[in-house]
């Protein structure tokens, strides 16, 4: 579930001040603000904006300089390098930081370009279907609907194994979609496919875009 942009700021915040207020007094260690800090920061570029990412990383900043003046202040061993703590403390937090940033950034880009992507397959008039790397099926046009003879709600969600591989048992069918969709085989030539309906078999392309957990697989089927 993802929250809305002012709702995802709000908690992030109030989540700040409580290690800031309530957990940094209690552990002032090194890393224990750096460290928590950066883990929501990380929760929040996985699930919102870059934008918004941004503009939370600014505010963490200043609560941490704070909290590292703080430190700096309480602790009579510190306070004799100070500005190695300084950087060790707030500096540690800042490379977490542009880490979240950049990560938000480069997950909302690849989401435009699947989008666009899959608006341009929508066009097209032969059947395309975009399946993920747990082998379920995350995209269906149109013309693979009609293919089917069922509404992308009901494709959508569907193993891939079950469409296209009915010929081969599980285990196999699973290890050779694997294969196709490894890394070692981006752009894997034509293959047979087994549909549940349709002709006997039907040849595919198969090209797999992405890495990581934003890797996918576009299959094109050749009904003529």
């Amino acid at each position: 579930m993802k929250l809305s942009p002012i709702i995802a700021s709000v908690l992030s915040i109030l989540l700040a001040l409580l290690v800031i207020f309530v957990i940094d007094p209690l552990d002032p260690t090194t890393f224990s603000t750096p460290f928590l800090l950066g883990i929501i920061l990380m929760w929040l570029s996985l699930r919102q904006e870059a934008w918004v990412v941004l503009v939370i990383t600014v505010c963490y900043c200043v609560l941490d300089c704070y909290a590292t003046f703080w430190f700096l202040g309480s602790f009579r061993h510190p306070a004799e390098h100070p500005y190695f703590w300084f950087f060790q403390r707030f500096g540690l937090f800042l490379v977490v930081s542009i880490m979240a940033v950049y990560l938000s950034y480069h997950r909302e880009q690849a989401d435009k370009n699947l989008d666009h992507i899959q608006t341009v397959l929508g066009k097209l008039p032969a059947p395309v279907v975009i399946s993920d790397a747990a082998g379920y099926i995350t995209y269906v046009n149109e013309a693979l609907c009609n293919f089917f003879g069922q509404s992308s709600a009901s494709l959508v969600g569907k193993r891939y194994l079950d469409l296209f591989m009915t010929n081969i048992e599980e285990g196999k069918a699973m290890r050779y979609y694997i294969e196709l969709f490894g890394e070692v085989n981006p752009n894997a030539p034509e293959v047979e496919l087994v549909t549940s309906v349709g002709p006997a078999s039907v040849k595919a392309a198969l090209t797999c875009l992405g890495a990581g957990s934003h890797r996918n697989m576009i299959t094109v089927l050749h009904l003529h």
